[in-house]
């Protein structure tokens, strides 16, 4: 999922996107942020990897069907008619006539395959970046002076442009709000823990681990660790303007099974402030 400069209706598209959840929020005095923006990072996804539009019938069916695997994906694996284990499990099959169906002429893969690719990486890139979004919002919410310095990064980039004009690549250099995005990542802990397994036997600080057993590494133990951060509660994006705090936090994982869309993610977040902070 790398977002690249060779593709400039990428960014236009998220944009716009974005420019349209502002007004729709204008008419309203209350808002469900996290439903919307669910909402807004699945039809990024549908678009990026299905080349499907937002307003097209099939987006709107992609976004029922994986909010019933999301309920379904969370609850307690009890097969119990109506619950949403089940309805997730029953939902498995019946989006193979939807979205699997779009890419089954671009992969040489088994069915199985699809439905695993496809769901790790919107999971990936529509759960958690929403959550993500959620809580930088709270964040910003109880530091108004980080909101401040962020919203000046904005105006500045706003008044280098012509009325309407879309941002492009230059733009989405902003330095403050990728401090803001990553201590958002280090406070937030969107994701707990990861998955790993042994593949071997392994002593490990006085600890036998056997090979086959799965290892849970717990990320709060490194993002919110006294002995790497300073002030460790506090939400403080200047943190970062130390180079070496990057080596201090594993938002995206790490190794081999590193996040593949963490560019994608910033792209998202970084477009979508840049409008919510001049609007609101």
């Amino acid at each position: 999922m790398r977002t690249s400069k060779s593709t400039p209706s990428f960014l236009h598209f998220v944009e716009k996107l974005s420019i349209s959840m502002m007004v729709s929020w204008k008419q309203h005095k209350e808002i469900t942020f996290f439903k919307d923006i669910k909402g807004f990072t699945l039809k990024v996804m549908v678009k990026h990897l299905l080349s499907i539009e937002p307003e097209e019938p099939l987006a709107l069916k992609i976004l029922q069907d994986f909010e019933t695997f999301m309920r379904g994906f969370v609850s307690l694996p009890i097969y119990i008619p109506g619950t949403a284990y089940v309805n997730a499990v029953k939902d498995v099959g019946f989006t193979r006539g939807d979205f699997l169906d779009v890419i089954l002429s671009k992969r040489s893969l088994n069915d199985e395959e699809i439905v695993c690719i496809v769901s790790d990486i919107m999971l990936g890139g529509y759960e958690t970046t929403a959550t993500l979004l959620a809580l930088l919002i709270y964040f910003l919410g109880h530091a108004p002076n980080v909101f401040q310095k962020l919203k000046e990064e904005h105006e500045a980039i706003r008044k280098r442009k012509e009325d309407g004009e879309l941002m492009n690549w230059e733009d989405y250099e902003m330095e403050f709000t990728s401090k803001v995005i990553y201590e958002s990542m280090r406070c937030g802990i969107v994701v707990k823990f990861v998955h790993r397994r042994a593949l071997k036997d392994v002593q490990y600080k006085g600890y036998f681990i056997p090979a086959g057993w799965k290892v849970l590494p717990v990320c709060t133990g490194v993002h919110l660790d006294p002995s790497r951060h300073e002030n460790r509660t506090e939400f403080n994006p200047c943190r970062w303007t130390d180079k070496a705090s990057y080596k201090k936090v594993m938002p995206f994982g790490g190794g081999p099974l590193l996040c593949p869309g963490p560019g994608l993610a910033k792209v998202e977040i970084s477009f979508f402030l840049h409008h919510l902070v001049l609007n609101y």
